[in-house]
């Protein structure tokens, strides 16, 4: 009986903690996504010093969670991520639209992919 409880406690721990970290990589591609958003919006219009200012922020974001993201994405994806976010910065930062919109897509693709390489979707068990 001792034993079936303690399996209990750790299944449950163990569900809890995928489920954070499921929330939480989720949460994570939404705030990102929606700063994206802003960055095209403002590329579009050629306001590069704003769209630096906007990848900024989405470094900022993405330092915030990037711990939880290397619980469970590999090494490998993680520096793609990195790599389009600073590419896309520098090329914002030269002004060259069609460079930085080819990383910056890059960048939201990889990170769109996140919560559903890394999260629990139901659709998935069934």
């Amino acid at each position: 009986m001792k034993a079936f409880v303690i399996a209990c406690i750790l299944l449950l721990t163990i569900g809890i903690l995928v489920g954070i970290h499921s929330f939480t990589m989720i949460h994570l591609a939404e705030d990102i996504d929606l700063q994206c958003k802003e960055i095209t919006t403002l590329a579009q219009k050629e306001k590069w010093d704003d769209v630096t200012e906007g990848i900024d922020k989405a470094r900022s974001i993405w330092d915030k969670k990037r711990f939880w993201v290397a619980l469970t994405v590999s090494t490998k994806n993680i520096e793609e991520i990195e790599i389009a976010l600073t590419q896309s910065r520098a090329y914002a930062e030269l002004h060259q639209k069609p460079d930085f919109f080819g990383e910056f897509i890059m960048f939201q693709k990889l990170v769109e992919h996140i919560p559903h390489q890394e999260g629990f979707h139901i659709e998935e068990v069934l």
